[in-house]
């Protein structure tokens, strides 16, 4: 039995795995939003007394009982916690962690407290014989310690701490093949912010984390048509890219705001959206990653996450980047009975309760 838990910024997801032989089936699964009422979300005052109601409700809900739970796995996301591949020396593991502690200093701000680091290794450096490749995150002992407070708070005995990147690595490496050659491209839309990972079977492993997700997406057409926050989620949830699209008839908006301006010489040219901006913010991230690895090429891109289902983007990404898309489905190896709205805002959920699995 093993517990996944996704504390974000809009919501909070928990799934229970059970392993019967080499079936993984959910046996419990549950998502609550840490804001009751959406007209009053602001992720910039989130409180962490709302995290821990949030989460004892929805262990509530789901009829969990914290003090039972054994194997639990939670996330680190965003600034808090640093992710990159690495090459060392092969050596014992004791010496290995020391190396990688000091490694570790280089790479994450220190605040008064010690790097804490975990790695997975990824196998032997096709380049150098004596080298091995992992993939190193690092986070400082005060941030765990806060996390940890968190959980002991609801009544949860603190388990294993992992990042968002590597939860979402997790599916993608059980759901499909990793390529031989090339990388694959992952694609975690949430609320407050987009994850990218590119990775391949021979290829380097890559993350970013840029700061455009649903939450940037709703305040556009709150800023744009004057919505409230529940009325520009259920309008970017109904007409995905064309969310932002004029509709005179419907949202009484003015010729002056149009979507299409004029140079001069009466050429027409298209506002940029949103929409556009992610997409750069991708194609500078592939553009690093082939720029500091040679002979890189991207075989498919995945979209996941919360917003994977906003319609439309998948073309719009297809479309702008000439890249195959499709959406990575955690549950695509995974048996599940339980009825989800969006399966894929599940994805780093069920990437962390697959690592508790690995016991």
């Amino acid at each position: 039995m093993s517990i996944g838990l996704d504390i974000g910024k809009f919501s909070i997801k928990l799934i229970e795995l059970e392993k019967n032989n080499d079936l993984i089936s959910v046996k419990n699964i549950g998502k609550k939003n840490l804001f009751d009422d959406l007209n009053k979300f602001d992720h910039d005052k989130i409180s962490k007394s709302q995290i821990k109601a949030c989460i004892e409700d929805l262990c509530n809900q789901m009829k969990i009982k914290p003090k039972k739970i054994k194997n639990i796995t939670s996330s680190l996301s965003g600034k808090l916690i640093d992710v990159r591949q690495i090459s060392t020396l092969e050596m014992p593991d004791h010496e290995l962690s020391v190396s990688l502690e000091l490694e570790a200093k280089k790479h994450v701000p220190l605040d008064g407290t010690d790097a804490i680091i975990d790695y997975h290794l990824l196998g032997s450096n096709n380049e150098k014989l004596d080298q091995i490749n992992l993939i190193l995150s690092t986070t400082t002992k005060n941030i765990i310690s806060e996390h940890a407070e968190l959980l002991k708070n609801c009544k949860i005995k603190p388990g294993v701490f992992d990042a968002d990147p590597i939860a979402i690595s997790n599916i993608h490496q059980y759901s499909n093949e990793l390529s031989e050659q090339g990388s694959d491209v992952l694609v975690n839309i949430g609320n407050s912010s987009t994850t990218i990972v590119v990775w391949g079977k021979n290829s380097s492993f890559f993350t970013r984390e840029i700061e455009i997700a649903g939450d940037r997406i709703n305040k556009e057409l709150i800023r744009k048509y004057n919505f409230d926050y529940l009325s520009a989620e259920s309008r970017k949830i109904e007409n995905g890219i064309k969310s932002l699209d004029e509709d005179k008839e419907n949202d009484e908006v003015s010729e002056e705001s149009s979507e299409v301006d004029t140079m001069p010489g009466g050429i027409m040219i298209e506002e940029k959206t949103i929409f556009n901006e992610l997409v750069d913010e991708i194609r500078k991230t592939l553009r690093f990653y082939m720029k500091n690895n040679n002979n890189s090429f991207f075989n498919t891109f995945y979209i996941t996450g919360g917003g994977a289902l906003l319609p439309g983007l998948d073309e719009f990404i297809t479309n702008n980047l000439n890249v195959k898309v499709e959406l990575l489905d955690p549950f695509k190896k995974i048996n599940n009975s339980n009825k989800v709205d969006n399966p894929f805002e599940f994805s780093v959920a069920l990437g962390l309760a697959l690592r508790g699995l690995e016991k």
